[in-house]
């Protein structure tokens, strides 16, 4: 098309009919051209587009050099003018999408040829889409044609896609096959490097997730590797086509099966060092095992360190110090971020992980310290050791006599233990206080689970209370003997008062059921005005308490710490005393067959309850009721002359133990209203 000829318009008044058959010339030529070609867009005639870029320059001279007339805007050719340069807008507004969508069908045309590689490929589709999504004009969206263009973009992304996928995955052959009791798994990596590096390259600007092979990494090659023993052989030199990495294991198997932190980390190196056949280098910042990383580094790293080293952590001080732990997992690191198997955020988990192995491994040794410690609580042993005077002091003070007693072996285990355990504490300064605190709860899980292990014992059998008491204050003794040691912690001052209090709580219920026996034996000791004399059931009642007193000296005279021995069998003999003596001083009327009767029972009493302490002669200093008992006997047994010599107005034995009140009850009780009597009574003042 010829372009327009400049016209000079110095008189508009002259010159309008020129302008306008201008205007309305290449009015027509571009209706003819989008109305003709629009609807049947794909035939327009290429040419004829270059024309009307041409055009489209002419018509914007035009536009311009009309603007600038100089006419009367009441003037119908004004108005004409203002139509025109519309209609010649509106011209250029059609032939612009028709160019664009020209242009969109060219590229989707040039996808066919030959020679095209992925990244090419993926270039014409991203410059498509962004063609696509700029909407110059609103009427793009109304066409139907424009609606094809976007579905059959959307149908070639997803073919360039399921090409990259199935390209990759018969360059990267990921297999697995399950069979009754064990799996196979084989990778084989073609050598092809270019294709490989179109693939690759071109999943990475399509943003493709690697997610399934990250998937089949760690559920099928790393996880077994890591937690059971398995059969490697990885080949990068017997085939110039592939790399071959397989391997197989058994589903099930067994926790001692598991294989050793360092075999691997061996075979972790060895997978990803013939894994790196794949991983492709996109630019300096960009590689295909950094995109796997950033998807499973996280997890691979949890899986190595919750299931595999963490396991080997050493639990003994002798193993740490052979380990080579910490500067292998440096070292594993290390070689990880060499192969770039790198994504900015967990690189140094390994290497923090590894600095904190002595602290996991003090823990782990402190948490072995403690399960042995609770396994020798738990031994049911019923042997007994004898703790001589000289190595065990069980009075506070050290001027006191001090006295062996029995303890029970499960004890003098634990305190054995507990000995190493210090001595260990101050061989391995770093862990001085791990351990320390461990003995702390060593002491406070003792008090707690033995009691709660052995309730039914501890409560029902005398024996096993008193050896308890002992075992606590054992345990308390050795506090007490490591005090320099443990006194910057303040934590085992409290502990040594709860263990005495432990063991003496449990001994003083054991003394309480005592007393309460006691007490219901008692119950057949009954003594009234309307009793005649005295039966056997009276006398079955001391008998029974004596022989309950017996019983506790064959098991406890041994076993307690003789000062204690004597304070609790006192105790429960001195209530004895003074419940019986209660009785008969409560009696109104003692007639001479009773008041015998109650002297049989009193030497009954005599006689047997000496032989309870090692020194007979003990029983008047350590039983407060015992003088007052032998009084007793000295009154029932004795005259009104007698009784009153005895008195001797208040100054005589008999006032160490009774009042003048309870002397002349007795009188009244044992003899009938005489003057003799009356005299009596009358002398005790």
């Amino acid at each position: 098309m010829e372009k327009m000829e400049q016209i000079q318009l110095e008189n508009v008044t002259f010159n309008v009919p020129e302008v306008l058959s201008c205007i309305s010339k290449y009015q027509e030529h571009v209706r003819d051209i989008v109305n003709s070609n629009y609807v049947d867009f794909l035939s327009i005639n290429r040419d004829m587009l270059d024309d009307l870029k041409s055009l489209e320059t002419d018509i914007k001279e035009l536009i311009a050099s009309t603007s600038q007339l100089t006419v009367d805007k009441s003037n119908v050719a004004w108005n004409d003018l203002r139509n025109y340069q519309r209609d010649l807008e509106e011209g250029i507004r059609g032939y612009k999408i028709a160019r664009k969508l020209l242009s969109i069908h060219d590229l989707f045309e040039s996808l066919n040829l030959s020679g095209n590689g992925y990244e090419k490929t993926a270039h014409i589709l991203t410059k498509i889409k962004t063609m696509l999504d700029e909407l110059d004009d609103t009427v793009l969206e109304e066409l139907h044609f424009f609606q094809g263009l976007i579905l059959r973009h959307e149908t070639e992304y997803d073919k360039l896609l399921n090409d990259l996928d199935v390209t990759f995955n018969k360059l990267v052959q990921l297999q697995q096959r399950s069979f009754q009791n064990t799996k196979s798994v084989t990778i084989r990596i073609h050598k092809d490097e270019n294709l490989l590096y179109q693939v690759v390259v071109t999943q990475l600007k399509t943003e493709h997730n690697f997610e399934s092979v990250c998937q089949f990494l760690l559920e099928n090659v790393f996880a077994p590797v890591i937690v059971k023993p398995v059969s490697l052989i990885c080949d990068e030199k017997s085939n110039e086509q592939s790399v071959l990495i397989q391997l197989s294991y058994q589903l099930s198997v067994g926790e001692d099966l598991r294989p050793g932190y360092k075999t691997v980390l061996s075979n972790v190196m060895q997978i990803f060092y013939n894994l790196s056949n794949m991983n492709i280098v996109v630019s300096d910042d960009e590689c295909l095992f950094k995109v796997l990383a950033r998807q499973m580094k996280k997890r691979l790293c949890s899986l190595l360190m919750e299931q595999c080293l963490d396991c080997d952590i050493p639990d003994t001080i002798e193993g740490m110090k052979e380990s080579s732990m910490v500067k292998d997992v440096c070292e594993f690191n290390a070689f990880l971020k060499t192969t770039n198997f790198v994504d900015g955020e967990n690189d140094d988990l390994l290497e923090e992980y590894a600095n904190s192995i002595e602290t996991i491994h003090q823990k782990k040794l402190c948490d072995n310290v403690l399960d042995t410690a609770v396994q020798i609580m738990k031994h049911e042993s019923h042997e007994m050791v004898l703790i001589e005077d000289h190595e065990y002091q069980f009075v506070g003070s050290t001027s006191a006599r001090l006295s062996s007693c029995m303890v029970t072996r499960t004890v003098v285990d634990l305190k054995k233990f507990l000995d190493k355990v210090l001595a260990e504490a101050f061989a391995n300064g770093g862990a001085a206080d791990r351990f320390i605190q461990t003995i702390a709860t060593i002491l406070e899980r003792y008090m707690v689970d033995v009691p709660m292990a052995n309730e039914k014992l501890l409560f029902k059998i005398p024996q096993q209370s008193a050896l308890f008491r002992n075992d606590c204050t054992y345990l308390n003794y050795w506090l007490q003997k490591n005090d320099d040691k443990l006194k910057d912690h303040s934590s085992f001052a409290t502990i040594s008062e709860a263990l005495k209090a432990c063991g003496e709580d449990i001994f003083q219920h054991q003394l309480n059921t005592q007393r309460t026996q006691m007490m219901q034996a008692l119950n057949g000791f009954k003594l009234s005005i309307h009793l005649v004399e005295l039966g056997t059931e009276q006398q079955r009642a001391v008998r029974q308490c004596v022989r309950q007193f017996e019983l506790l000296k064959n098991v406890w005279q041994t076993v307690l710490p003789e000062s204690v021995y004597k304070q609790s069998l006192s105790g429960l003999v001195d209530q004895f005393l003074r419940e019986i003596m209660k009785r008969i001083q409560n009696l109104e009327d003692i007639t001479t067959a009773i008041g015998n009767g109650l002297v049989l029972l009193i030497d009954i009493i005599t006689e047997t309850l000496p032989n309870l302490f090692k020194e007979p002669s003990e029983i008047h200093q350590l039983v407060k009721q015992w003088t007052k008992l032998l009084q007793l006997r000295q009154i029932l047994c004795g005259s009104l002359v007698e009784i009153t010599e005895l008195w001797a107005e208040g100054k005589g034995p008999l006032t160490m133990c009774f009042s003048a009140e309870e002397i002349k009850h007795m009188v009244r009780a044992l003899f009938q209203n005489t003057k003799q009597r009356q005299a009596c009574i009358a002398s005790i003042v």
